[in-house]
């Protein structure tokens, strides 16, 4: 008896692992890009590591889109640096309709190398630990994020450290 239940269960996992098997599939081709990015910078192969090392950014830290997922609408890429993140978005949004957003607020006029653009920062970052910088682009706009790395000390402001960055990436963004 004892050698039959142990035969039963054998035979049983074994029709689950084929059960299981047969349920997975591979899908063929290439992966399509989220709606809504075609024509965008794609700030992930078009920015060189020799200007994000220049930032102080670690081209090996880079991350695509939103925890790797693309997002319609949007090119995303991320780096660390010693302190921060620094994430540049490509976007068909332009800077009128960023100044339109409630999530947003202190809006000053910058200028960074030859462009002329707006610094922000959310309204809900009362800390001051990100800030944004945008360029107006024929596409739409270009965002510079500065965020603070959570377990670091900031060692500068978020705002100083975007405007430098939107310096050293002013040559390889497009107009």
């Amino acid at each position: 008896m004892r050698g039959s239940v142990g035969v039963g269960r054998l035979l049983m996992a074994g029709m689950l692992v084929w059960a299981a098997a047969g349920c997975s599939s591979v899908v063929e081709g290439a992966a399509e890009p989220a709606s809504g990015q075609e024509g965008l910078f794609d700030p992930c192969k078009d920015i060189p590591d020799s200007v994000l090392e220049e930032v102080g950014l670690d081209p090996a830290t880079e991350r695509g889109g939103i925890a790797g997922v693309e997002q319609p609408g949007w090119k995303i890429c991320k780096w660390s640096g010693s302190w921060f993140y620094l994430t540049v978005y490509s976007t068909t949004y332009t800077i009128e309709d960023v100044r339109r957003n409630s999530d947003y607020g202190g809006f000053e006029d910058v200028t960074a190398g030859t462009r002329r653009g707006i610094q922000y920062q959310r309204v809900a970052d009362e800390g001051g630990e990100g800030c944004y910088v945008t360029f107006p682009a024929t596409q739409g706009s270009i965002w510079i994020n500065v965020e603070k790395i959570l377990s670091k000390v900031q060692k500068d402001s978020s705002c100083a450290v975007g405007l430098r960055a939107s310096v050293d990436l002013d040559p390889v963004l497009p107009n």
